[in-house]
């Protein structure tokens, strides 16, 4: 099995083109030209950050580059007031009745259902329960990420924990030794980067992420399993 794996690894890989150059492209491409723009606004005084113009609706906007005198300030504030306050919020895996006929739509094994739905999380504060990505077992300090600013926290030998991975996240595999992610499926972004970067190292995806304040260490890749061996002094 290996030795057909290595063969197909090399005729068939499975690689982010698509997300990197489509999904994401995309919408950095779009954000660059929002930049520029944002810069422009700074320079006449109507904005202080040209980050601003992404808590902007389009109208808004338009609005903006027509009229100087506009008011987008107080609307910058009370949008990213709102987005950090989303960003405290924890949705649901799933909301409704998961029928046969829904969990018949392709693309929901990317996101590990149907068998997310089944995973049973223990009472033990020191277990996370998730989904098998990649073969093995491996133990090590567990490096909590949320945004790419907080890529520097992350060390040679590291286990990266975070809500999910896309092609701007590639560049800490190289660092890290195991991954836990806290959505996605066997198939997902980080399972298929994950297993073929470093084959026979424990990756988990679709579990819930731990406390901040926690060290999953160490994570099974046979079997979903994280292990919370210490806290983090």
């Amino acid at each position: 099995m290996e030795a057909a794996n290595a063969i197909n690894l090399k005729m068939a890989p499975l690689t982010p083109d698509h997300h990197f150059y489509i999904d994401q492209g995309t919408n950095a491409h779009l954000r660059l030209v929002l930049i520029c723009i944002g810069k422009k606004l700074v320079q006449s005084g109507v904005l202080d950050d040209p980050e601003d113009v992404m808590f902007l609706r389009y109208n808004e906007l338009r609005y903006l580059i027509g009229d100087p005198t506009f008011a987008a300030k107080p609307l910058v504030a009370a949008a990213r007031a709102a987005y950090r306050k989303a960003e405290a919020l924890k949705p649901r895996d799933w909301i409704g009745t998961a029928t046969e006929s829904q969990l018949q739509f392709p693309y929901l094994n990317l996101w590990g259902f149907p068998e997310k739905l089944y995973i049973e999380q223990t009472e033990a504060l020191d277990k996370v329960q998730g989904l098998a990505a990649s073969p093995g077992v491996v133990e090590g300090v567990a490096k909590v990420v949320m945004t790419i600013e907080e890529f520097d926290k992350v060390e040679k030998g590291d286990v990266l924990v975070c809500q999910m991975t896309n092609p701007a996240w590639v560049t800490l595999f190289t660092k890290i030794i195991g991954l836990v992610t806290d959505a996605g499926g066997p198939v997902s972004h980080p399972g298929v980067l994950s297993a073929s970067s470093h084959p026979g190292r424990g990756r988990v995806v679709g579990g819930h992420l731990p406390d901040q304040g926690r060290r999953p260490d160490p994570r099974d890749g046979n079997t979903g399993e994280v292990t919370i061996l210490e806290k983090a002094k």
